[in-house]
């Protein structure tokens, strides 16, 4: 690749990692505080198509982080994919970028995993991160996962961790990383949610209360994710399983936690999409479709 805009990065990646950062097609199934990071990044770097998946519209709480987002855009009505979507052409218009303007739980969300190379995770939901691992890993698809978290004090705790999931090679799961009760909760059907409430109650963690996000942290957390990316893809270096980011103590540590040997996910999924269920994730509605609704920005080269 002779462009120059990728002057100062070929001496670290070498001309064969630019061509394969360019080859390479790349999900990101989240648009908001930590996705809206790991977008502009992925087509600064050069990579050569985009899928971006999130059902939701900008609303004014975004503002404080959303990357993508102008001060003119209007609320309601904007919606994010949109919005990461512009930002990628206004870097380079030769990108393809793919948006789905729906939850990764449909067909369109479903297709564009499977058609990935690499999978980016920047979802608030353990259940849609189970979703997301089992998908990938049945598919052999890379998929790395980006969280973050506030946590009031005294003393604050605040921070984020990124976990590389690789199909035999450690995962969200073998790694200790998903809440199976909060897992359950997510993924549990209405009928399922009432009888539950009707027996406990309502868990008031579920009231509609959202956490809170700095652009800072997410920022620090999706840029740690992207340059795991940037070794697994272009061949830099192994990728690290698990990072955890503490951002009062400043640190980023690699977690030294051992996968389990025999994980149901990264061991036993790997490349079996076959024989593994996951789409019965989907909604009903969705189990038998015509075909895929994604709506795509078509590759546009300069005159």
């Amino acid at each position: 690749m002779n462009d120059a805009r990728f002057d100062r990065q070929l001496p670290l990646l070498g001309a064969e990692g630019q061509r394969r950062l360019r080859a390479a097609n790349v999900a990101v199934v989240g648009a908001g505080g930590t996705g809206s990071v790991v977008v502009p990044q992925l087509a600064l770097l050069g990579v050569g198509r985009i899928a971006i998946i999130d059902h939701d519209e900008l609303d004014e709480s975004n503002r404080n982080r959303h990357f993508c987002a102008r001060y003119n855009d209007p609320i309601p009505g904007t919606r994010k994919v949109d919005i990461a979507q512009r930002m990628v052409l206004n870097y380079d218009r030769t990108i393809r970028v793919d948006v789905v303007s729906s939850s990764l739980l449909s067909r369109a969300g479903f297709e564009a995993v499977k058609s990935a190379d690499f999978v980016f995770g920047c979802v608030d939901l353990e259940g849609v991160r189970l979703v997301l691992l089992e998908l990938c890993m049945a598919h052999n698809k890379p998929y790395i996962d980006i969280a973050t978290g506030v946590e009031a004090g005294p003393p604050p705790i605040y921070g984020g961790r990124v976990c590389c999931s690789l199909p035999g090679g450690g995962c969200l799961a073998c790694l200790g990383e998903l809440d199976a009760a909060e897992t359950a909760r997510d993924l549990e059907s209405a009928s399922q949610r009432r009888d539950r409430e009707a027996i406990y109650g309502i868990d008031k963690a579920t009231l509609g209360a959202h956490g809170p996000s700095v652009v800072s942290i997410n920022g620090v957390t999706a840029s740690l994710a992207a340059t795991e990316f940037l070794k697994l893809c272009t061949g830099l270096a192994k990728p690290t399983r698990l990072l955890r980011y503490d951002g009062g103590m400043s640190r980023v540590s690699p977690s030294r936690d051992v996968p389990v040997a025999d994980c149901y996910y990264c061991k036993g999924l790997g490349g079996s999409a076959e024989g593994v269920e996951v789409e019965r994730f989907l909604p009903r509605d969705e189990l038998q479709p015509p075909g895929m609704t994604v709506s795509k920005q078509k590759r546009i080269t300069h005159e």
